[in-house]
């Protein structure tokens, strides 16, 4: 009975259209620009990596040697490598 109280206000809430311009606002304001901040962070890592991926690719063929590749992989894009060049710059 309690439940069915709790999603009845929760009903009559949501209906109400000030509710409803409120979330429409936080969400233009708040919500949307993160999730536009984000997406951006993500596809400036994934284009990083794809260069890398690339780099090591002409450097050690994943084809002929699989092993090899994926610990350059793993040592220049989880661990970093001193000896290629990369934007050390923090923020």
């Amino acid at each position: 009975m309690l439940r069915h109280l709790l999603f009845q206000a929760i009903r009559r809430i949501v209906a109400d259209p000030r509710v409803q311009q409120k979330a429409a606002a936080t969400y233009d304001k708040e919500v949307k620009p993160r999730i536009q901040e984000a997406g951006k962070f993500a596809k400036d890592n994934i284009d990083f990596a794809r260069g890398e991926l690339k780099d090591i690719a002409t450097e050690t063929n994943p084809l002929d040697n699989p092993g090899g590749f994926l610990r350059k992989a793993q040592k220049r894009l989880f661990k970093g490598d001193e000896g290629h060049k990369t934007d050390k710059t923090t923020d």
